[in-house]
């Protein structure tokens, strides 16, 4: 099996009033191969928006407006990491806000099909994308734990997201 792998980054807005948050998504696609083609492409990264101090906010993967979204178009067997921060931060070495990645705060949704999965964003994710449905949309949510204290500011992280591409001709 041939495996290939590249980047491809998406940044979205922030705002700052008391607490905002963003998470920008990193994906890393997967060249054109042969018979095993699948093309990433990030359409927007997690959105906290303002956060209150000592309340937690939580994002589900279902939450059209906030959640993360990439897509995957294309045909082939495909196995999704994610590396994910275990918080944000205001700054290279500002303050740092815990994020929480729960067992089923990642969807991936089958256009044409109807057919979704639930996954757990910490562990690796494999399927088939069949040839002429066109592909997959994977969606992440996230809940975001503020202190009782946390300073106000822009914070920020990055979910680098691997696909890899099983590639049967080779």
């Amino acid at each position: 099996m041939a495996r290939r792998t590249g980047t491809r980054t998406l940044y979205g807005g922030r705002g700052a009033w008391r607490i905002a948050a963003l998470l920008a998504f990193l994906a890393a696609p997967s060249p054109a191969l042969a018979q095993g083609s699948v093309s990433v492409l990030p359409v927007h990264g997690l959105r906290f928006g303002m956060l209150n101090t000592g309340m937690p906010t939580v994002i589900s993967p279902l939450d059209a407006g906030r959640r993360a979204t990439v897509e995957l178009v294309g045909s082939g067997h495909v196995t999704v990491l994610f590396e994910l921060p275990q918080g944000l931060r205001a700054g290279a070495s500002g303050p740092f806000l815990p994020l929480r990645f729960g067992a089923t705060d990642g969807r991936v949704t089958f256009p044409g099909t109807g057919r979704v999965m639930v996954f757990d964003p910490a562990a690796p994710l494999s399927f088939n994308l069949p040839p002429g449905q066109g592909g997959a949309t994977i969606w992440l949510g996230a809940s975001a734990q503020p202190a009782a204290a946390q300073p106000p500011g822009a914070y920020e992280a990055a979910i680098t997201v691997h696909v890899v591409v099983a590639n049967p001709a080779t």
